[in-house]
């Protein structure tokens, strides 16, 4: 019997959150393993020109915190 979606969700979902933090790198690593290498390219051509509107003092970062707090209050 193949499991649907939503039953190898819900399993995964109680999983214990150590457990679930590995299999969603499983997940990720997987995912990225598989994209093309024009995309790959293309990911690493905007995370150069991000880089450099930082270094440049053309945008200013946002701290690890005040993004977790956005997240938080978004996913609440």
């Amino acid at each position: 019997m193949k499991a649907t979606l939503d039953e190898v969700t819900k399993e995964a979902l109680a999983l214990p959150s150590g457990e679930q933090e590995v299999l969603a790198e499983k997940l990720v690593g997987h995912v990225v393993s598989h994209v093309p290498a024009a995309v790959k390219r293309q990911q690493m051509t905007e995370v150069m020109r991000r880089r450099e509107e930082v270094l440049s003092g053309k945008v200013t970062g946002v701290s690890a915190e005040q993004v977790f707090q956005e997240i938080q209050a978004l996913v609440r």
